[in-house]
């Protein structure tokens, strides 16, 4: 039996056709294996490491990659020149420009019929940010739009998350028909291993708790690889329960952070590779995933994502 599923968070590159600032050598982040990123990555790579599965790519949402941000509405243009599946785009945008600039920049990406929503990486920089007065005059505009997404990236167990908690709880309650989706669960630390810092995971716990009281805030389980190249499915599992727990199985989706997800080089992986396709039969395989009812599968893998990202209301 095929399994449909909408993989809301990843990345399509074209070198010859993008800046991606952050992916030459020379930029950081410094990663050993950022080399094995410096290629381009298509929907037909994705579909042509299913064609032999029981899984089937129904739709997707396409993460801004850093492809131009100094003109964002380029990567949408990008994406829509794709033949592909139904999709929808989530853009670059700049938080701290003025509000003037910001709308003229808002109203070019609106033009774009795959935008959903935008991104400003937060990370470590996530008071300064959101501290601004550009920024919240900006968040207001956001929130002006219906159904309209900000995807929320920043690091959940780091200690600076506890100053800039009250502010992002206050933006988020100001902005109340503003969805704000949580990239890669936070980030929360790796539990199986010898670094693991028993504060760092209550810490995670108890943000995402404060997170979860919020309607409007949804979260996607993805990026492993980003704290761990060699992370276990027990702690997928364990992340993942307790975001169910917390946010209720209408706000949790699953996702790969393709082609970032191809760096995991896991050493429970029983096949001993890392594709695109052995990422989402590992999940499929998981302590929780096989705990979930068929309904609740189908709403991680697909239903919640063709819902929260409107993937539904596009026109054939």
């Amino acid at each position: 039996m095929t399994i449909n599923i909408i993989d809301p968070h990843l990345h399509l590159f074209s070198h010859s056709r993008g800046d991606y600032h952050w992916l030459k050598s020379e930029n950081p982040p410094f990663w050993p294996d950022k080399y094995l990123l410096q290629q381009d990555f298509s929907i037909e790579d994705l579909n042509n490491a299913l064609v032999n599965e029981e899984i089937k790519l129904s739709g997707f949402v396409h993460i801004e990659a850093g492809f131009d941000n100094a003109q964002p509405w380029r990567e949408l243009e990008y994406i829509e020149s794709l033949p592909c599946q139904k999709n929808r785009t989530i853009a670059s945008i700049d938080l701290l420009v003025s509000p003037e600039h910001f709308q003229k920049s808002l109203q070019q990406l609106q033009q774009y019929q795959s935008l959903i929503g935008v991104r400003h990486i937060l990370d470590e920089q996530a008071y300064a940010i959101l501290s601004n007065h550009n920024v919240q005059e900006n968040f207001a505009k956001l929130n002006e739009i219906s159904d309209f997404i900000f995807e929320l990236q920043l690091p959940l167990a780091d200690e600076s998350a506890i100053k800039v908690m009250p502010l992002l709880l206050q933006t988020i309650d100001k902005n109340k028909q503003l969805r704000f989706i949580i990239n890669h669960a936070g980030f929360p630390p790796k539990i199986a291993s010898k670094e693991f810092n028993v504060d760092a995971w209550d810490l995670w716990k108890k943000q995402l708790t404060e997170l979860a009281k919020y309607p409007n805030v949804f979260i996607k389980c993805s990026g492993w690889e980003m704290q761990d190249r060699q992370y276990e499915m027990s702690w997928f599992s364990d992340v993942t329960r307790f975001c169910l727990n917390k946010f209720s199985i209408k706000r949790v989706m699953l996702a790969s952070n393709f082609p970032l997800c191809l760096l995991g080089n896991r050493l429970d992986n029983e096949e001993g590779n890392n594709s695109y396709a052995s990422y989402w039969q590992d999940i499929l395989k998981s302590t929780v995933i096989k705990q979930c009812s068929k309904n609740e599968k189908n709403a991680l893998l697909y239903n919640n994502a063709l819902r929260i990202y409107q993937l539904d209301n596009i026109e054939s």
